[in-house]
């Protein structure tokens, strides 16, 4: 018969890091959303991602032993400065290059 362990899981430590490899996925993401939604529809869902990351996705997939979204505050507001840069580029730089291919919430 299988018996329980008493030993608690080990977490790793929360990512504190101001720039990583989701930072460089948080900037092209606001990019192309900068460019196809309007800049402010596309802030406020990129802003709302991180605490659903951190408080509901994070947990929920911890359950199953995946390791996403355990980041401190600071990597979280890093993030979301990538992620405005992103939009303001998009917005900015790229419409002003080339049209978007469609227009969501304009």
């Amino acid at each position: 018969m299988k018996q329980k362990s008493n030993q608690r899981s080990i977490k790793p430590p929360r990512n504190g890091t101001l720039f990583d490899r989701w930072s460089i996925i948080h900037l092209s993401t606001g990019i192309i959303l900068g460019w196809v939604v309007n800049p402010f529809v596309a802030f406020a869902v990129m802003t709302l991602w991180e605490p659903f990351e951190i408080f509901v996705l994070s947990p929920f997939l911890s359950r199953f032993g995946i390791v996403f979204g355990y980041e401190s505050l600071r990597n979280s507001l890093s993030d979301i400065f990538f992620n405005t840069v992103g939009i303001m580029l998009g917005y900015w730089v790229l419409t002003s290059l080339t049209a978007a291919p469609f227009q969501l919430f304009t």
